[in-house]
């Protein structure tokens, strides 16, 4: 997961669990926090207590942004079947975890859980696989990155009820792979981002 130990880029590495409190002396002394798609983690506790607990880490007047995938009402057009199935196993998944609908409710969690202020969200549709630009590598990293995660989530499925069959499960990695390097696809993205008071 870390890089080796004598790798020198100006990063310390730490292990911990955002599902726990930040150590106290990393709390407020971030200029910015920036996380992604990683809010489905917060299972079998609400998303609301990860962003409780990351707003102890921006310093006061520093941020925080938090940017998830809509699974929930993904864009129709540009996508074939295997990404339309991929979308409504994401949303039945997290509903199954009972995280629900998080990404849609990203700006009010940072205001309300976190106490943030000057909350803004912005929705980008982000084109993937062929119908991405080419330049470096562009492609075929958005593939790895849309395909690689399906078999995970398609995994906790298994243990869920889902509208899917085992087959269906198995088969839709491979799918959205192929869907994705064959026609592309896209997804719609959503940003929220808050700043900490300069006085609690």
């Amino acid at each position: 997961l870390f890089p080796p130990a004598n790798h020198r880029d100006g990063i310390t590495y730490i292990q911990h669990s955002f599902q726990d409190p930040w150590p106290l002396d990393l709390q407020q002394t971030f200029d910015l926090v920036h996380m992604r798609g990683s809010l489905a983690g917060a299972s079998p506790h609400p998303p609301s207590r990860i962003i409780k607990n990351l707003a102890t880490l921006p310093r006061p007047g520093g941020w925080i942004q938090l940017m998830e995938m809509n699974a929930f009402d993904p864009p129709r057009a540009g996508n074939g079947p295997a990404m339309a199935d991929f979308a409504r196993l994401a949303a039945e998944v997290w509903d199954g975890i009972g995280v629900g609908d998080f990404a849609n409710g990203l700006g009010a969690m940072l205001r309300e859980a976190g106490g943030m202020r000057d909350v803004g969200e912005r929705r980008f549709v982000v084109e993937l696989g062929k119908r991405a630009k080419e330049e470096g590598g562009l492609r075929a990293r958005s593939v790895n990155g849309v395909a690689a995660p399906v078999g995970p989530i398609a995994a906790v499925a298994r243990d869920l009820r889902t509208s899917f069959s085992g087959e269906e499960l198995d088969e839709l990695p491979g799918r959205v792979r192929a869907e994705l390097e064959d026609q592309g696809g896209r997804v719609e993205m959503i940003v929220a981002w808050g700043q900490r008071p300069l006085e609690s």
